[in-house]
């Protein structure tokens, strides 16, 4: 029998009693903070992200107490090793107790969410049980031609999210800046796109082993 979903009313006890008990600090990278992609989500958008990051558990820096944990419930990404598969819940019920009323608000929010790249679906909700969703560093690569100048030089020295930069490729990323990849068809761009994301994923991924 599925368990019936709380009501805002119990959302607002346990929220209280969380102020109480749990510890803590919600994690923000400074990138995250100041990068594009959070800059292009709405308030309500930017109040359901905050709700991911807070529900994010992470797993013992010490490799010996890591070794402890199962591997399936590890989740690695660019904040580090995460517990629960980096899955989290969104109960629009809860959401409405945290003060984003709209159920439309919230559907809408967390599509765009999805779409900007801070979270992956694992498994859609339905009426009665809420979906659950995956921290996702696909945020990274969001809009990365905004940090080029207009003759195709970084507006810094340090990596671009969501760029590549083995010297195979730099030019193919001077020409996203520039808009060169206009002259192609849609479906060229796509896949161009999508090896440029797997492509940082394992440059992220090397980076992160170091």
């Amino acid at each position: 029998m599925l368990k019936k979903p709380k009501t805002i009313e119990e959302w607002r006890k346990e929220r209280l009693r969380k102020a109480k008990q749990e510890k803590g600090f919600i994690l923000i990278p400074m990138e995250l903070w100041n990068g594009e992609a959070f800059h292009a989500l709405h308030k309500a958008e930017q109040l359901i992200l905050l709700e991911c990051l807070a529900q994010l558990r992470y797993a013992p820096s010490s490799k010996k107490k890591q070794n402890r944990i199962p591997k399936e419930q590890l989740f690695q990404c660019g904040l580090g090793w995460l517990l629960n598969k980096g899955e989290f819940g969104l109960p629009t019920k809860y959401l409405q107790e945290r003060g984003i009323k709209g159920g439309d608000t919230i559907a809408r929010a967390k599509k765009r969410l999805v779409q900007v790249g801070f979270m992956d679906v694992v498994t859609q909700g339905s009426f009665s049980k809420a979906g659950r969703f995956r921290y996702s560093d696909r945020w990274r690569a969001y809009n990365s031609a905004a940090l080029f100048s207009e003759h195709g030089q970084p507006l810094y020295d340090g990596p671009l999210p969501g760029y590549c930069h083995y010297p195979n490729i730099v030019k193919h990323n001077v020409a996203i800046a520039n808009s060169e990849l206009l002259s192609i068809d849609s479906q060229e761009a796509d896949t161009l796109g999508y090896v440029q994301l797997d492509l940082f994923n394992d440059y992220a991924g090397c980076s992160a082993n170091v």
